[in-house]
């Protein structure tokens, strides 16, 4: 952990590619809000501990659920349904799916994901995009802006 003025970063453990590479987590707590950004990681209960209570919890979204071609590859990268139930047990606002495939970018496929995600997570769901910015005041996020021919 880092305390800064005004400002805080908490380091957890990624579910990834273990024992290949050491992955980490990054939660930041400032007085706007918290966000929690795995990475990549796949499903752990040491992310949901990371991100409890969080305003917004960035998550890498590899697959849709029941596409991974193997249970290792499913532990490593983690789907749209195991996302759900992380940031239902972690509790958080606001879930914002990155790191997508070719697969589920799509239109049609991406609203079937968010909306099987919000069956389970009662939050806000964003569908990342490269280059988004989100701005955050008093905990919420109160804008979203995208790149145009962003990839």
């Amino acid at each position: 952990m880092i305390d800064g003025n005004g400002w805080k970063i908490t380091v957890g453990h990624a579910q990834h590619v273990q024992p290949y590479l050491e992955c980490l987590a990054f939660r930041l707590d400032t007085k706007e809000g918290s966000i929690c950004y795995t990475g990549d990681s796949g499903p752990s209960s040491s992310i949901v501990e990371l991100a409890k209570g969080c305003d917004v919890l960035i998550h890498m979204n590899h697959y849709f659920s029941g596409t991974e071609p193997t249970p290792a590859y499913r532990a490593a990268c983690g789907n749209h349904r195991d996302n759900a139930e992380i940031a239902k047990r972690a509790g958080v606002k606001t879930l914002v799916l990155v790191h997508l495939l070719a697969q589920i970018d799509q239109p049609g496929i991406r609203e079937q994901i968010v909306h099987e995600i919000q069956e389970v997570f009662n939050g806000t769901v964003i569908w990342g995009e490269d280059l988004m910015k989100l701005g955050m005041v008093n905990a919420k996020v109160t804008t979203i802006e995208t790149k145009p021919g962003a990839v």
